[in-house]
């Protein structure tokens, strides 16, 4: 859609701005609203994002936040005085959504920011405030240790089962560094070795390692009005992550949970959270209990199956910015999300490895209504990643991590 349609029909209907679309979190919101009429811009610093490519949005390439923020928002402020009226946004990580939050008010008078400003946001950002804010609402953690020293590393240590996992209080320049999330910590050598890694990343978590593989990991995701109540709400769990043991989601299933739903909920609410969140526990198989690991303050790679379950969070938030609240349904159950285009060469790999049984794996597709990337009445972005990633395959050449 070019710029200059895209326009004339934000005219007639408040339009849409996603920020971040170079694979599936940010593509499927694009895909949520625009399947429901809603004009939307989709933004990314790369211009090989895959949304940009959408037949549902027009596409736009930012500044990149992570270089200088600054320019990110006098940009905005800038495209803001060209549409006809304002538009809702949709950050889809965190490299945007924090800068957003922090400027709400500077751009309040050309966008609408639908969720908590930045005085609520820190309690987000802040690993640490998320998991007192838990303890203060009753909600199971793992054991957990906050690490700012080489002194409370060594008793933290003594104190923490092992195996456990290392992570960041604020997670992006740890991610930017290891491209994951979390360290795996087998000893307390092993942490020392780790530590002297990451101890100029500030204050850090320790926690136990909860057992069980990706199938215990379960995502409440929902949307919490100004009031922080919910308008829309999501559970299901992960099939099958990359790494296995603490990485990406590369299939889902939906599967209600009522007690899970309420205990997210009464966690986002102590918060006093608005917004679109992904929680996320883990199942202890040792006693049942699901234990927080952590709470994104926005939508997550695969909260396309929210919506294929008839819980669609981007059309929740979008409606309540304008106006226009509803009620979304309750999810319908065992419908499953899929990224294929990584998933089934990774399961092949697997099976030639003996690692992992083919009936098992073909079983593991049924009840599959949706992929990540791929679409019937949007083939191109998915049309243009299996092109990279068959190139890539061809070449052996690494591709850039895009898919968190």
């Amino acid at each position: 859609m070019r710029f200059s349609r895209f326009v004339e029909t934000a005219a007639a209907q408040a339009p849409a701005a996603v920020f971040q679309v170079s694979y599936a979190c940010g593509l499927d919101i694009v895909r949520d609203l625009g399947r429901h009429g809603v004009p939307v811009l989709a933004l990314d610093a790369d211009p090989g994002a895959l949304g940009l490519r959408s037949r549902y949005a027009s596409g736009m390439v930012c500044p990149d936040p992570l270089a200088d923020e600054e320019a990110l928002v006098t940009w905005l402020e800038e495209l803001g005085a060209r549409l006809p009226q304002r538009a809702v946004v949709f950050p889809s990580h965190d490299e945007y959504i924090w800068p957003l939050s922090r400027h709400a008010e500077r751009l309040e008078p050309w966008f609408i920011v639908p969720f908590s400003r930045w005085d609520a946001m820190q309690r987000v950002h802040d690993k640490r405030a998320q998991m007192e804010t838990a303890w203060r609402a009753g909600v199971d953690t793992p054991k957990t240790v906050f690490v700012s020293s080489g002194a409370e590393l060594e008793a933290a240590a003594g104190e923490m089962p092992f195996p456990a996992v290392l992570k960041p209080v604020e997670s992006l320049a740890f991610k930017l560094r290891f491209h994951r999330h979390i360290l795996d910590v087998e000893s307390p050598a092993d942490l020392q070795r780790i530590y002297d890694k990451v101890d100029d990343l500030g204050t850090l978590i320790l926690q136990e390692r909860i057992p069980g593989g990706e199938t215990e990991l379960w995502t409440v995701g929902s949307y919490l009005d100004a009031g922080s109540r919910p308008l829309a709400v999501f559970t299901g769990h992960k099939l099958r992550q990359y790494p296995h043991a603490g990485g990406s989601c590369l299939a889902g299933v939906s599967a209600w949970d009522a007690d899970l739903a309420e205990a997210a909920l009464r966690l986002l609410q102590e918060l006093r959270f608005h917004g679109v969140s992904q929680v996320e526990f883990k199942r202890d198989p040792r006693d049942g209990r699901y234990c927080l690991m952590e709470v994104n303050a926005r939508h997550w790679k695969w909260h396309g199956l929210a919506a294929a379950c008839g819980v669609n969070l981007s059309l929740a938030a979008y409606r309540d910015a304008i106006g226009e609240p509803f009620m979304a349904p309750r999810q319908a159950d065992g419908v499953k999300w899929i990224v294929a285009n990584k998933d089934v060469p990774l399961a092949l790999l697997e099976i030639a490895k003996r690692q992992r049984h083919a009936g098992e794996y073909v079983r593991s597709l049924r009840g599959t209504r949706i992929d990540g990337l791929h679409s019937l009445r949007d083939p191109l972005p998915g049309l243009l990643n299996a092109y990279a990633v068959a190139r890539q395959v061809v070449t052996r050449q690494p591709r850039a991590r895009a898919d968190v």
